[in-house]
């Protein structure tokens, strides 16, 4: 499987109690199915995965596939501390029709989270698990980050299809793409202020919060830079940069929830702890769209 393309990591809409509005979800998806995307991330750090519970998750995977076509890829995070834990958990969603597990850096002991440590924990998941999986390194949440030779080593195996970095390290990106050029091995940014940066050095496309606010404009840019258009890709690229960091490292996943309720997508709220953003970040918010041109 190659994955290339746009990957909203689609959000959780939650009432103001915290419970999940599955009726949200699915309108969410339905909106998006039109915007030129390549498939979804479930459960994913924007979807708040680390608030749900298993019969949550395993409800919101049932939830979504309904409304993914079986032409766009479903990737779910399945990504827990243990093995034996991730391992149940990426084949349940399996039964529920998840086409790609989605695998976070185990994180919690990091001092022990060594080369060897990343190999065990991956391998013996990729040999378990009955569908592909997918590397994910994100080292702002985890404070851990994977080396391009643990990444090589693991793409030798026939069930680890590629990697989800989001350490915005267009440098060591290409070095990944370097490591496993002769394999079928797909590289995605999670950031999206370097997608067009990252498609010059040969990444498939991205996973990347504000696909979920403006999922055309990454479309956009994946094609331009596809069709030789590289001034015209890089001028959307420009624009996309104070956006992407309001919705991301300003304000959060209250404020990407906060900027898809301005496009009309539910956003909604978050679950505590996540606070609601104030009336002011929402008018900066606002502004920032506005600025860049997109509202």
């Amino acid at each position: 499987m190659k994955l290339e393309g746009v990957f909203p990591p689609i959000t959780t809409p939650f009432d103001d109690n915290g419970f999940i509005e599955y009726n949200h979800l699915t309108e969410n998806i339905e909106k998006l199915n039109d915007a030129g995307i390549s498939g979804y991330l479930v459960l994913g750090s924007s979807g708040e995965s680390v608030f749900l519970d298993e019969e949550e998750k395993l409800d919101i995977v049932s939830t979504a596939r309904k409304s993914i076509p079986q032409t766009k890829h479903m990737l779910v995070g399945v990504g827990l501390e243990s093995v034996k834990c991730t391992i149940a958990l990426t084949k349940k969603i399996s039964d529920y029709g998840a086409d790609v597990a989605v695998v976070i850096t185990p994180h919690f002991f990091k001092n022990d989270m060594s080369h060897d440590a990343f190999l065990k924990y991956y391998l013996l998941i990729a040999d378990s698990s009955p569908i592909p999986v997918l590397l994910y390194n994100v080292p702002v949440f985890t404070g851990l980050n994977m080396k391009a030779k643990t990444v090589a080593e693991l793409s030798s195996h026939g069930n680890i299809i590629g990697i989800k970095d989001s350490s915005g390290d267009v440098e060591q990106l290409s070095e990944i793409i370097s490591l496993t050029e002769d394999k079928e091995f797909s590289s995605l940014t999670g950031s999206s202020i370097v997608l067009y940066p990252s498609m010059c050095i040969g990444a498939g496309g991205g996973i990347m919060a504000i696909a979920c606010v403006l999922p055309k404009s990454c479309y956009d840019i994946i094609n331009m830079y596809k069709d030789g258009k590289y001034a015209e890709a890089k001028k959307l690229q420009m624009r996309l940069i104070e956006p992407t960091i309001a919705v991301t490292s300003r304000y959060g996943i209250p404020g990407l929830k906060a900027a898809m309720d301005l496009f009309g997508y539910h956003g909604g709220s978050s679950r505590i702890p996540l606070l609601p953003i104030s009336d002011t970040a929402l008018k900066d918010i606002k502004n920032i769209f506005t600025n860049a041109g997109f509202l």
